[in-house]
């Protein structure tokens, strides 16, 4: 798969964007009792949906290898192998129709995040923090794959975006050493390291995206 960039320029820089979400807490509220709110939505491009874990993942390396970002994702009780995800719903549909047309079947999963449950010792403010913080750098990786997509940025560009969402996240880690936000943080860390082993193509951005909007979607608090 040739490209599923958006033509958007990679503007974002990677350190302001960490600083802007550390010291404000955007599209974010704390509730009272036990529970925040955190909205966002992400729009998945998926090549299928699954009802085990088996049979998406037989399919996922498949296509990793055609361009897509090969992750597996599981919501609502399924399991679905992303191609790639957006932030509006246009993009999204616009890319499916495209690969559709090329012949790849695909359908758009559409996750919207509110409410999360948290036990009542929880720290929210920090809880939300982390959120912002990694949804924030779920698009600095996604723009960061445009870049590479349109030939805007090259290995280099690509290496120290990397390096600098790790640099997020040990941030992260360290601000959460133990509570439920610590095992998902090292995971993306292990995610990064992965991704910057070898050659980076846009799809290793995507893949490590959507590995960051798994934590945020998926995370359980409580």
């Amino acid at each position: 798969m040739r490209s599923f960039s958006d033509n958007s320029a990679f503007f974002i820089s990677v350190a302001a964007v960490i600083t802007v979400t550390v010291a404000v807490i955007l599209c974010t509220v704390c509730l009272g009792g036990n529970s925040i709110e955190f909205e966002a939505a992400f729009y998945f491009v998926c090549y299928a949906a699954r009802d085990n874990a088996i049979s998406a993942g037989a399919i996922s390396g498949a296509v990793f290898n055609y361009g897509g970002a090969g992750y597996v994702l599981e919501y609502g009780g399924e399991y679905y192998v992303t191609v790639a995800c957006y932030y509006e719903q246009n993009d999204a549909e616009r890319i499916r129709q495209s690969l559709l047309r090329r012949g790849l079947n695909c359908n758009v999963l559409a996750i919207e995040t509110g409410e999360y449950r948290v036990t009542a010792a929880a720290d929210g403010q920090l809880y939300v923090g982390n959120l912002n913080t990694l949804f924030a750098l779920s698009k600095v990786c996604y723009q960061c794959a445009n870049g590479l997509d349109t030939g805007e940025y090259g290995q280099s560009e690509a290496k120290s975006v990397i390096e600098d969402v790790k640099s997020g996240l040990n941030g992260l880690k360290y601000a959460n050493a133990d509570n439920l936000f610590s095992g998902e943080i090292r995971r993306l860390i292990a995610e990064c390291d992965a991704a910057s082993e070898n050659f980076i193509y846009s799809k290793d951005l995507r893949k490590l995206q959507i590995a960051i909007a798994d934590t945020i979607i998926n995370i359980r608090l409580v």
